[in-house]
């Protein structure tokens, strides 16, 4: 190496070896003083292992699969069902004109997978011909400020369905498509992004309608279960923790603002797209760390 590196040879010489210098910045990713964006369908991944949020912002996540595929467009047919009186046929049709721009992993996936999303709009009707609310707005985008003088937040997103409850609240519904989405009745009552929706409505994000949060909701579209499920939270300015979806939301954005970001191992890292550079995962390492040759792994053994 010395006499390579004498020669000129790129990277034979230390200087050259990245795994040695020292940090090149350990300032926070947003600096004191300057907005965090928080999106409520980011907070979950953020809180859960932010090293994997932090890849898959800055293009570590993989292309959209099959069921998301699906799950976009039912959510796209979704739009035209204000209530129960929408018409069945033309979202179905709807459905059927597009399926064909989803890319599928193999040709017989596509009669299941169509099947599946037209089952999803079934179940859409009936869950509308029995809900109780109102619905104010479809897709519906906000954007507030959480003001605060050392890290104010902006947070922004799109609610599937905005509605009011007889009280006059107003409820966030979140459709789900995915086969597994549904969660257990102790991480409802502080699910992130139902808790970020009913933030948002608190910080006048809708303040045309109002800013009195009854809950949120979610709605399971995708489970193998014949209905939908609704799964409620409940308003997060009641009760002895009330304002714990604000809070939930400002630690989120000190999560994303940090200097460093912790792998943790959870439930989700069989899937995580980002695994391969992961320190805890047992398949991610440094570039620098040298291969364990055939000798030791047997000795180890």
């Amino acid at each position: 190496l010395a006499r390579l590196a004498a020669a000129g040879v790129p990277g034979a010489h230390p200087d050259d070896w990245w795994g040695l210098r020292a940090l090149s910045d350990d300032r926070p990713l947003v600096d004191e003083g300057d907005p965090v964006r928080v999106t409520p369908s980011a907070m979950e991944s953020a809180l859960r292992c932010s090293l994997r949020w932090l890849l898959e912002r800055h293009g570590g996540s993989g292309p959209t699969s099959t069921a998301q595929g699906v799950g976009n467009l039912v959510h796209a047919a979704a739009m035209l069902a204000e209530d129960a009186s929408a018409d069945r046929g033309a979202l179905l049709d709807y459905v059927a004109a597009r399926f064909d721009a989803i890319e599928l992993a193999a040709r017989w996936m596509a009669g299941p997978e169509r099947e599946r999303a037209e089952a999803m709009v079934d179940k859409l009707l009936r869950w509308l011909a029995t809900n109780p609310r109102r619905l104010l707005a479809i897709e519906h985008e906000f954007a507030v400020r959480l003001d605060d003088p050392n890290r104010p937040v902006d947070l922004t997103g799109r609610v599937d369905r905005l509605e009011v409850d007889e009280a006059g609240r107003l409820v966030v519904i979140d459709l789900k498509t995915g086969k597994s989405t549904a969660v257990t009745g102790s991480d409802l009552a502080e699910h992130p992004q139902l808790g970020a929706y009913q933030a948002a409505v608190e910080a006048g994000a809708f303040a045309e309608f109002g800013d009195e949060s009854g809950g949120a909701a979610l709605v399971q579209l995708g489970t193998s279960a014949k209905d939908a499920r609704e799964q409620n939270q409940p308003a997060a300015n009641e009760g002895p923790a009330a304002g714990w979806a604000t809070a939930l939301v400002r630690r989120t954005a000190d999560t994303m603002a940090a200097a460093t970001f912790a792998a943790v191992a959870n439930s989700k890292c069989r899937v995580c797209p980002v695994r391969t550079s992961c320190p805890v995962s047992g398949q991610g390492r440094q570039v620098v760390e040298p291969p364990v040759s055939r000798r030791a792994s047997a000795g180890e053994e």
